[in-house]
């Protein structure tokens, strides 16, 4: 069986493509990786979601990935058998089925902090702030809220496009705003909150307060205003 050092060594170092439903499904593991949850909050995450995606062709894409790269990379081939025995063990027993998608979450959490770069300097800089600004620093993780806003990018440029004839910062995000879509940044927002209680206490103290402060007036929605700021940072350039 494989050791934990040695099932994160080769998510590391093994490629594997992943699907869109599989993207869906990694979900909340992304949000657990984004708060740095701890291990046992990872883990009990990233389990069911390996059984569920085990029951579809997660075993046969490891083993085809694991082999293809084991040609070329003599560390890979090392570790090959006690891969395929650790495979045999199951998504819950084994440990290099988790491995995977947690690697698989943590890139697509890097990819989601942009333009914050990392939560943990949210976290640093929330707790350096004075208590009057320290909401203005929680506000900054509604940017990365594009997931849980979900909105096609066809849209987001229609809606970044007023801006050149319209001017104020709100206009883009009346024109986005429903309220499903910021109760679900919100809900996002939660999320964070309670998964990160251990690992960011402060920034997921502040992110509850933020959440249940009274629902605004689209116009007065700051949450929804940094996350269309957000949406539209992450355009191609060429439309910012």
């Amino acid at each position: 069986m494989l050791s934990e050092d040695a099932a994160r060594d080769l998510a590391l170092c093994v490629p594997l493509e992943w699907s869109e439903p599989e993207i869906e499904l990694l979900a909340p593991l992304v949000d657990a990786v984004l708060v740095w949850a701890d291990d046992d909050v990872i883990e009990s995450i990233a389990t069911p979601i390996a059984e569920e995606l085990w029951r579809g062709s997660l075993r046969e894409d490891l083993e085809s990935a694991l082999t293809e790269t084991a040609v070329t990379s003599p560390h890979v081939r090392k570790l090959l058998g006690k891969a395929r025995q650790d495979l045999a063990a199951g998504p819950r027993d084994g440990r290099i089925a988790r491995s995977f998608l947690t690697q698989g979450a943590v890139q697509l959490a890097f990819d989601e902090q942009e333009p914050i770069h990392c939560i943990l300097c949210v976290q640093d800089a929330l707790t350096a702030s004075a208590p009057g600004d320290r909401r203005a620093v929680a506000l900054r993780v509604a940017r990365m809220a594009r997931r849980a806003a979900a909105i096609p990018e066809a849209e987001v440029r229609a809606a970044a496009a007023t801006m050149t004839f319209v001017t104020g910062q709100g206009d883009a995000a009346a024109v986005l705003a429903t309220d499903e879509r910021r109760s679900a940044v919100r809900a996002w927002l939660l999320g964070l909150a309670e998964l990160g209680s251990r690992s960011i206490p402060a920034l997921a103290a502040e992110l509850r307060t933020l959440v249940e402060e009274p629902f605004p007036a689209a116009a007065e929605d700051e949450i929804w205003h940094e996350t269309v700021a957000g949406l539209i940072g992450a355009l191609d350039p060429s439309w910012n």
